[in-house]
């Protein structure tokens, strides 16, 4: 599988050694299924009023649904309320890993790591029982509206 990395400005292909790199497809994978956006729930409240439950259209030809709900938290305050909701859209996101034997088993812990970052730590234990870990630091940009 071509080798996907996370960079600041989101994913992109590995082209460190001027091709295109490969990996097990697991690494690629997670990141896939993190930061994609999964559709909102209709119980979920869309960000800055709006309509758009986003969602990736090749779920509808997918075994399982790709993405996250990540995108739901993007721009809301830093709070313990926001660290836990990562944790658990990312929890629900990687879902499918054990689902379809990917990976024996996975954790996802969050951490507050700055004034406007929460860190995502995963590891996963793959089927032959080797351990992968990962960590994602989301930076969020909260907007403040001023009411005139």
């Amino acid at each position: 599988m071509i080798k996907v990395v996370w960079t600041q400005y989101g994913t992109a292909y590995d082209l460190s050694q001027g091709k295109l790199a490969e990996d097990d497809g697991l690494s690629s994978m997670v990141i896939l299924m993190l930061f994609t956006d999964a559709r909102a729930k209709d119980s979920d409240v869309l960000p800055t009023q709006s309509t758009d439950k986003r969602g990736w259209p090749g779920n509808t030809y997918s075994e399982f649904e790709w993405g996250s709900r990540l995108w739901l938290v993007y721009r809301e305050k830093v709070t313990n309320e926001t660290k836990n909701r990562i944790k658990d859209y990312a929890t629900e996101a990687l879902k499918p890993l054990v689902t379809y034997g990917y990976a024996k088993t996975y954790s996802v812990t969050t951490a507050r790591t700055g004034g406007h970052q929460i860190s995502m730590y995963i590891k996963i234990q793959k089927p032959d029982g080797s351990t992968i870990s990962y960590e994602a630091a989301l930076r969020w940009e909260h907007t403040m509206k001023e009411e005139f």
